[in-house]
């Protein structure tokens, strides 16, 4: 399934999973080490945020301080994170999602690996999360119910995609849908998809499920003020400005990001052009 907008260009994707019992194992694998990856973090299974209710763990680069950063966690955040990150099933779902960037969006990809490469160049010190995927960071929302509320995730790259991946045990022709309510669309989301939508700027949510189900998801972005720091010469967009540079205008900004998308061709053996 696809999404395009009224000039054809793709701006979401809803692709096929991998077939066979290896992915289902891949997928079972991965639940697993998110329960267990719960309780060593520590955190309260129910804590109420801005997205929902329920424990995530964070990973990877963000912005903040006027330069790239690593995320800052405590001890036994490290040991989740750890153990997420050196899973083999985890690093297979980072893994497709960043081929399904390269495959659906391949000038974004390349946006998106530039952008990574020049920051790594400039803060060798940081870490990627996965070695196999161009996403600076990783929300890891470990559950056990994770129902997201209405929300934008308005720190990405606003024409960027977000990459999510559900997991859990849950019956999805009853919960788990992805609501996509500027669009008027209620997706069914059944444990082990993968969906790639832009979430900056799609209001997006899930209907809930049933008492006694678990729903997890791994979801992987990256951060607007990581390319926006590239795009004012490795400073910050206040340094730049300060030393004398105007930026181009938002609208601009988007008409250039909106140009990475491709054309929806209408064939599935022949998605983009």
């Amino acid at each position: 399934m696809a999404i395009v907008n009224s000039e054809g260009e793709l701006l979401a994707i809803f692709p096929h999973t991998p077939k066979g019992s290896t992915w289902q194992q891949v997928i079972q694998d991965a639940t697993i080490v998110m329960s267990e990856a719960r309780a060593e973090s520590g955190k309260d299974s129910a804590i109420v945020h801005r997205r929902g209710a329920y424990c995530t763990e964070v990973d990877g680069w963000s912005y903040g301080g006027g330069q790239p950063v690593s995320t800052s966690v405590n001890y036994r955040s490290k040991q989740a994170l750890h153990k997420l990150r050196e899973s083999p099933a985890v690093q297979k779902i980072a893994g497709f999602g960043n081929d399904c960037l390269k495959t659906y969006a391949p000038d974004l990809y390349v946006y998106y690996e530039t952008t990574r490469n020049k920051i790594e160049e400039q803060f060798p010190e940081l870490e990627r999360v996965f070695t196999n995927s161009v996403f600076a960071s990783t929300t890891f929302n470990l559950g056990p119910r994770t129902v997201t509320f209405g929300h934008r995730d308005h720190q990405n790259l606003p024409f960027g995609w977000c990459c999510v991946t559900a997991l859990g045990n849950f019956d999805d022709t009853k919960g788990g849908h992805l609501i996509l309510w500027d669009l008027n669309l209620v997706i069914r989301i059944p444990a082990g998809a993968t969906y790639l939508i832009p979430s900056a700027i799609l209001k997006h949510s899930n209907v809930d499920i049933a008492p006694g189900e678990t729903r997890m998801s791994i979801t992987q972005y990256s951060a607007g003020g990581l390319f926006r720091w590239v795009a004012c010469g490795m400073r910050s967009q206040a340094a730049y400005v300060r030393e004398g540079n105007k930026m181009p205008s938002g609208e601009d900004r988007w008409h250039e990001g909106i140009a990475l998308l491709r054309k929806w061709s209408g064939n599935p053996d022949k998605p983009i052009s």
